[in-house]
């Protein structure tokens, strides 16, 4: 083979190769994009509800639009491979464009589902949810229908399962989710309606109230059951699993010492510690919209629940749990120095007030860059977190149990109760963890640990009792082992210890 020769054939390996990259690049790149959800009808199918000429345009003008939409501007700022419902759940990072185009993808994709040629009844779980909540499956529907009539403009009306296990219906504007974390009192869409023009007009023109009453003809109660099912049923199942992944090998644990210096510091150093709650309770609600309830009148505050669990979640614990923080701390110094070696670390240990204020704000605007990778249920972090959360709690709940336990058998018979529940009012307002009745009379209390006693000049100092600070129980008691201290008398706060007079205790408890 002369050299002529030679020159094509490597000119054309050449080509070959580039051409088997550049198609292997076109693979990768559609397989990152958002797919288009195929319509599980014809277009006719549906006609006592709508036309076929408008179903053909909402869905391959309309719809399709929104999905090309969005991997277009998903291309542009190289976000990489990403799920629909994890856009929709964090979409306060995204700009308006993707909101707007990711909204409206996830919402009709869920929409062509809930629709069905067949007519259905509802019946099940969801049923019976829905008349127990509404009194009646047609009080549910009317007001459906009055919620729906009341959006003014572009939106949808939704029936959602909330964090607190309710069900709900609201109404979204343009395109928004009820999952999407910007949304106040959002929830787990089960049910939808399109109340954009584009929905119905070609049909109903101007007559929008007939589209409405018209959409119970097609509800696909099957699957809005399934998805209520879904969620309900997958908790306890997420929860077991979330356990396992718990139980592995995380992040960079915390010392006793390391934590220790972080507790000196907030009890120490006030406008640290609220600084960093504020930031925590401000970046919780945001990253879990989907689980975040607001304060009810049933007694239950503010916070996440039905995550890990039913119930009130130990996420809302973070806010002032000493080794979380530490944990958080040690995990985004490590970001910071694989980011710029030559930058300093968070540091808060012997620092003066005025600097520990300035790292407070260093780590909350980290805390808050890095929020969507740090509260992952995936990310290291937030499982050595969550680790650590749940066994603080646990920890807390015994406590309590054997504190009560000696209580009684040291005056032989009930007379002590726990009452400290996760989220209930009374403990996370009033701080009252148990109620003991002596004589007649029934008295308050909060229940700590402590790890030192230092009896001196008339006063008992107690170290290494978690949070310090005033409580309006009438009294404070301490466990340690097989001691028990209760006082009756107000304690001084020094240093970060509570400082009681002697004459303040009451029982010593061994």
């Amino acid at each position: 083979m002369n050299k002529t020769e030679k020159k094509i054939v490597q000119l054309e390996k050449q080509i070959q190769e580039n051409h088997v990259t550049h198609e292997t690049e076109l693979l990768i790149t559609e397989m990152k994009k958002i797919g288009i959800e195929k319509l599980p009808y014809s277009y006719s199918a549906l006609k006592p509800f709508i036309d076929p000429e408008t179903m053909n345009f909402h869905y391959n003008k309309h719809y399709k639009g929104y999905v090309d939409k969005l991997n277009d501007a998903l291309s542009k700022k190289k976000y990489g491979d990403l799920d629909l419902e994890k856009i929709i759940k964090s979409i306060s990072r995204y700009d308006k464009t993707i909101r707007n185009n990711a909204g409206g993808a996830f919402n009709h994709a869920l929409f062509w589902n809930m629709l069905s040629p067949k007519p259905m009844k509802l019946t099940g779980e969801l049923e019976t949810k829905i008349k127990k909540e509404f009194k009646s499956f047609n009080n549910f529907k009317k007001e459906f229908e009055t919620i729906a009539k009341e959006r003014f403009g572009s939106g949808w009306v939704w029936l959602v399962l909330t964090s607190q296990n309710r069900l709900k219906i609201m109404s979204t504007p343009n395109q928004d989710n009820p999952l999407m974390n910007v949304i106040e009192g959002g929830g787990f869409p089960l049910l939808g309606l399109d109340l954009w023009e584009h929905a119905y007009y070609l049909k109903y023109r101007n007559k929008r109230d007939e589209y409405i009453t018209n959409f119970w003809k097609v509800v696909n109660w099957d699957f809005v059951s399934k998805m209520y099912e879904m969620k309900t049923e997958t908790k306890l199942a997420e929860s077991v699993k979330f356990r396992q992944i718990l139980s592995e090998e995380k992040s960079e644990k915390c010392g006793t010492e390391e934590s220790e210096a972080i507790r000196v510091m907030f009890n120490v150093n006030r406008p640290v510690e609220l600084e960093y709650r504020d930031a925590i309770d401000r970046i919780l609600k945001e990253v879990f919209r989907e689980y975040w309830a607001d304060k009810d009148n049933q007694g239950n505050l503010a916070g996440i629940y039905n995550f890990e669990t039913p119930g009130r979640s130990v996420l809302n614990k973070l806010n002032t749990n000493y080794t979380a923080f530490c944990i958080l701390m040690k995990d985004v110094n490590k970001v910071i120095k694989s980011i710029d070696p030559k930058k300093d670390v968070i540091k808060f240990v012997d620092k003066s007030p005025g600097d520990q204020n300035k790292e407070i704000k260093r780590f909350v605007k980290a805390l808050d860059y890095f929020k969507f990778r740090i509260f992952d249920r995936e990310s290291p972090t937030f499982q050595n977190l969550m680790r650590s959360l749940i066994d603080t709690d646990s920890a807390g709940d015994k406590r309590e149990e054997i504190t009560v336990a000696m209580i009684n058998r040291h005056f032989k018979g009930k007379v002590a109760e726990k009452t400290g529940v996760l989220g209930g009012e009374e403990d996370m307002l009033k701080g009252i963890d148990a109620k003991i009745t002596l004589n007649g009379k029934t008295h308050t209390a909060q229940i700590k640990g402590y790890k030192e006693r230092i009896d001196k000049n008339n006063t008992i100092t107690l170290k290494g009792t978690g949070n310090v600070k005033n409580y309006t129980t009438d009294w404070l008691i301490f466990q340690k082992g097989r001691n028990v201290l209760i006082f009756n008398k107000k304690p001084n706060i020094i240093a970060g210890n509570f400082v009681f007079p002697k004459d303040g205790l009451l029982y010593d408890i061994k």
